[in-house]
């Protein structure tokens, strides 16, 4: 018992000879600070094959310190659309300051032109220049562009010619994240491509607009406001026609998955306030066989 007292009072000395600040970490009191040597990734070379790992081979050659994020390498196969939406709804939640490197480039084209693109809330992303960034540049604001041509920034002994994100996006990514000026990655320019996109519009009771994503389920995601249904007169229950592809299907404008039977069709508002159209429990892309950046249209059943 002596003992254990004796201990107890070596504590309460050692306990009282600390600063009155030990007790807590000294997390920097400015949250909004830019973060420094993060990199996020977005690409469609899926995890089965070498390609994803060899990627990040890349970036941590240029950069050992940096540390990667993995957004997905699952993004649908040569689909820009779907990779361009998963990068906006991811990008805008990362703090300032981080780079992204998004590779899904179909064809890998050797004229494709490879940008560093940074948007008004701070954030870098580096990667082909076919339209990926559409999503960011919409949602997040566009505040420059530049092209890159300084190859002293890449790898030149990983060159690739069908996977140029080993040789120029992962590298360059990774010294940015390092501190490397943006603007010395090579010229500023002012046109990067943007996709085409049907913007959503009302026509009397009928709206329309683009299935911007198909998520792994099959539901279609669209860039229809869900305020948009209301201007409509479109509200929860009423039934509704579907068009896609040239094909129409009869739904039902719900709040959720489970207010129609299985196999029925819904549109409903998904967490971002967008119109996401659906079969319970089943595939609906697959069903209308349709892809990312096709129109759709709803319209009221009277």
């Amino acid at each position: 018992m002596r003992i254990q007292l004796a201990a107890f009072a070596a504590l309460l000395v050692a306990a009282a000879c600390l600063p009155a600040t030990a007790s807590l970490p000294d997390y920097p009191a400015n949250a909004t600070t830019p973060i420094q040597n993060l990199v996020a990734v977005l690409t469609d070379f899926g995890t089965d094959d070498y390609y994803a790992g060899a990627l990040e081979g890349s970036i941590y050659g240029a950069n050992p310190s940096v540390r990667i994020s993995t957004i997905t390498h699952q993004v649908r196969p040569f689909s820009i659309a779907d990779g361009s939406y998963i990068l906006a709804k991811a990008a805008w939640r990362y703090p300032s300051g981080t780079v992204f490197m998004a590779e899904v480039d179909p064809g890998s084209d050797e004229s494709r032109r490879f940008i560093v693109l940074e948007t008004t809330d701070g954030k870098i992303f580096v990667g082909p220049d076919n339209g990926i960034f559409t999503g960011v540049m919409d949602e997040l604001g566009l505040a420059r562009v530049f092209q890159i041509t300084n190859t002293t920034l890449m790898n030149q002994g990983q060159k690739s010619a069908t996977f140029r994100a080993f040789s120029i996006s992962g590298p360059v990514a990774a010294r940015l994240a390092g501190g490397t000026p943006i603007d010395s990655v090579g010229p500023m320019i002012t046109d990067p491509i943007r996709l085409s996109i049907a913007r959503p519009k009302r026509n009397g009771s009928q709206i329309s607009g683009t299935i911007v994503h198909i998520d792994s389920y099959g539901n279609l995601l669209t860039n229809i406001p869900g305020k948009l249904a209301g201007e409509a007169g479109i509200h929860t229950g009423d039934p509704l026609g579907i068009s896609l592809a040239n094909k129409d299907y009869n739904a039902t404008y719900a709040i959720t998955y489970s207010d129609v039977d299985n196999g029925e069709w819904l549109a409903m508002n998904d967490p971002e306030g967008l119109i996401e159209v659906a079969r319970n429990m089943e595939n609906a892309a697959a069903t209308a066989n349709v892809s990312s950046g096709e129109t759709i249209s709803l319209s009221l059943i009277s």
